[in-house]
């Protein structure tokens, strides 16, 4: 029982790391170089071929083949399934995204300069649910978006020891709307407002640097 378990767990971990390569890696045994097909229409196909192109490939910069660019998948020569774009010869990500029949439908993450710089969703190539946005670690943006339509947004902006300094909520029309917070240096809550359509509705919390209430005005 205990050499069955050990086995398991040891079978999960190789899964696990498995997982965690990138596609040119899984791919290497079993994908085309994507130099080998050509476009028509929008479809990619084999040389000579007239069946539009299903399976792995891998692309690279160079024509030896030692500086790879992109891996994914084309079925029925669109791209479908996971697809990765490299920086600096496959050791950074520069993009993940997910294809369903040509179009951008499921998680979508930006990478610059190896860092998380935007994370998403995609149904049907159109922006749906909330997006973030990254500068080297600090998340900076958030937008809600319904079938690629802006429902609103949130900006932050940070002290330079990287405590928050700002948290702002607008609407689609680019208006303050909802609550909006204000920190001091020391992370303690500055002021906490609410806005409708750019116009304060109400001062809701005040506080000085060390937490003290202070009179709303």
């Amino acid at each position: 029982m205990k050499k069955n378990l050990k086995l398991s767990f040891l079978l999960l971990f190789i899964a696990a790391i498995n997982a965690s390569d990138p596609l040119f890696v899984k791919y290497s045994e079993s994908a085309i170089n994507l130099s080998s097909l050509v476009e028509r229409n929008g479809t990619k196909y084999k040389i000579n071929s007239q069946k539009p192109f299903s399976g792995k490939f891998i692309g690279f910069e160079d024509e030896f083949g030692f500086c790879v660019v992109e891996a994914g998948t084309f079925k029925n020569g669109l791209f479908h399934g996971a697809y990765e774009s490299y920086e600096g010869c496959g050791v950074a990500y520069s993009e993940k995204i997910n294809y369903k029949n040509g179009l951008q439908h499921g998680d979508y993450i930006l990478y610059e300069e190896g860092y998380l710089a935007m994370e998403g969703q995609f149904y049907n190539d159109l922006l749906v649910g909330e997006w973030k946005g990254y500068e080297y670690g600090l998340l900076m943006w958030t937008e809600a978006y319904k079938n690629d339509e802006l429902l609103s947004y949130v900006l932050f902006e940070y002290h330079d020891n990287g405590q928050i300094a700002l948290k702002e909520s607008y609407d689609g029309m680019d208006k303050l709307d909802g609550i909006s917070e204000a920190y001091h240096s020391n992370g303690q809550l500055k002021s906490k407002i609410q806005y409708k359509d750019g116009n304060i509705v109400k001062v809701l919390e005040k506080y000085d640097f060390n937490g003290y209430s202070l009179p709303l005005e």
